[in-house]
């Protein structure tokens, strides 16, 4: 479910030891299902159907079944992408949800790496086909951070106990928002299916605040009266109906038809 990968563009720089202490410590601490992806070879790891090596041997069509096999099956996912930079590990980057670039001084070097991983997204055709083969299209590809730092750089001589908490508590977070989404999505496709003319029942009958739910509706028609699509009006309009208590939805509403009167 939660793909963490490590990296650093200078050999030897003990990545691959890194990202395999924090795999045992998370089998160890936690009760999650936990595996590991390495790029290169293991030499003294035994391995098996939760811990695989020389993934880069792997044609792209058997790493994106395997990638997708496995984020079905655990619930985080170490991917060690090892000490090289080569086109191959910066394809298979994009994909993962929180990257750790290993060593203080690589702070400038993360940046524009992430600009690049970015790129690869927008525009590589493998790295989107990827993507979307994993999480469709809405996949969060880096876990933003404050200051706009939205690469996971961390220090080399972090402890593992340490680590191994901060990837805890993100794929606690990472699993709320992917669940929270998912309901907030069948709710609207539930909505969107409402008849038009008799909306304002229909969320009623969902559970909608009545006073909420005959606002909301008149929300919409007013979006129509401004020319927006029906169902864009619903999906704009969709986040106050689901986070904003009524007095808030009625100020902004109050807003748009005051633009409108002048």
């Amino acid at each position: 479910m939660y793909l963490v990968g490590f990296y650093s563009p200078k050999a030897k720089s003990g990545v691959t030891e890194l990202s395999l202490s924090i795999y045992n410590w998370l089998k160890t601490n936690t009760n999650l299902s936990v595996a590991f992806i390495s790029y290169g070879s293991l030499e003294k790891e035994d391995c098996s159907n939760e811990l695989i090596h020389e993934f880069a041997k792997l044609t792209l069509t058997e790493q994106k079944r395997k990638v997708k096999a496995m984020k079905k099956k655990h619930d985080i996912i170490i991917y060690d992408a090892s000490s090289k930079l080569s086109e191959g590990v910066l394809k298979l980057l994009p994909i993962v949800d929180r990257l750790f670039v290993v060593g203080e001084e690589h702070k400038d070097f993360a940046v524009k790496l992430h600009q690049i991983i970015q790129f690869d997204k927008i525009f590589d055709k493998s790295v989107k086909n990827f993507i979307t083969h994993l999480s469709g299209n809405k996949t969060f590809i880096l876990q933003e951070k404050k200051e706009d730092r939205v690469i996971g750089f961390n220090h080399s001589k972090k402890e593992t106990n340490e680590i191994g908490q901060m990837i805890y508590t993100d794929y606690v977070t990472h699993y709320l928002h992917e669940k929270f989404i998912e309901k907030n999505e069948k709710i609207l496709r539930k909505i969107r299916k409402l008849p038009k003319e008799d909306l304002f029942n229909g969320l009623y009958d969902m559970g909608i605040d009545f006073e909420i739910a005959l606002l909301f509706q008149r929300y919409v028609i007013l979006r129509e009266l401004l020319g927006q699509d029906y169902y864009e009006a619903l999906e704009d309009l969709f986040p106050l109906l689901i986070h904003s208590p009524f007095e808030e939805i009625l100020e902004k509403f109050q807003k748009e038809m005051y633009i409108i009167s002048k």
